[in-house]
């Protein structure tokens, strides 16, 4: 019977570098974690992200900011590379406000 079999959604992969910040130092990162998220097409990847990023805020509350790349190291090589910025702080720029 032709037509019942389900079609299977390949699933992708993006990996995301998260440095995470405290208000007292905001110029070096206390951690820094490599995040794969695992996703099914039509789903958006930067939701899961910023999802991730948001639990984790609220889970560890001396995380004043967090920045999201997708570079080759932990360290962005230049500004562009972040993807996200999320803060406790409104400031320009910010992606979410915690």
């Amino acid at each position: 019977m032709k037509g019942f079999t389900a079609s299977k959604q390949k699933e992708k992969q993006a990996t995301y570098w998260i440095s995470c910040y405290t208000r007292d130092n905001e110029d070096e990162p206390f951690g820094v974690t490599k995040k794969q998220i695992i996703y099914k097409p039509g789903q958006d990847k930067d939701k899961l992200i910023l999802t991730y990023c948001t639990k984790l805020m609220n889970i560890n509350r001396s995380i004043w900011e967090i920045l999201v790349h997708q570079g080759p190291s932990e360290t962005p090589g230049y500004g562009d590379q972040v993807t996200h910025r999320l803060s406790r702080e409104k400031f320009r720029g910010s992606t979410t406000i915690i």
